[in-house]
C-alpha cells in the first residue's frame, strides 16, 4: 500500500487560485468615518449583558480560586494552631516545663 497515494487534484486546485478582487477607493474612508462615529465605550451592565457567558464563566472561576485558596489557607491555619495547642498542652502536663516557669 503507497503512503502518499498521488497528487490531489484539490490541491493543485487550490495552488493556481487566485483572489482579484476589485479594489474599493472609498474603503479607508469609511472605515475612518465609522471609527470616529462609533460610541467612545460601552457601560459595565451593557457590556456585561452582551458577554453574558464569559461574564459568568469569570465570576465562577473567581469564586472558585477564592474557595480553593481559602481553603489552602484555612487547612494550614487550623494545623498550625493544632500544632500550638499540643505544645501548650504538654507544657502544661510535663513537669520539668512546669518547674521552668
Amino acid at each position: 500500500m503507497q503512503a502518499f497515494p498521488g497528487p490531489d487534484p484539490l490541491s493543485r486546485r487550490l495552488q493556481e487560485w487566485r483572489v482579484s478582487a476589485p479594489r474599493d477607493p472609498l474603503f479607508r474612508a469609511r472605515v475612518r468615518v465609522r471609527l470616529e462615529t462609533a460610541p467612545a465605550g460601552v457601560p459595565w451592565p451593557e457590556f456585561a449583558r452582551r458577554h453574558a457567558l464569559g461574564v459568568s464563566l469569570l465570576v465562577l472561576l473567581a469564586l472558585g480560586a477564592g474557595a480553593a485558596g481559602g481553603r489552602g489557607w484555612a487547612r494550614s491555619h487550623d494545623a498550625a494552631l493544632s500544632v500550638r495547642l499540643a505544645e501548650e498542652y504538654v507544657g502544661i502536663l510535663d513537669a520539668r516545663l512546669i518547674s521552668r516557669r
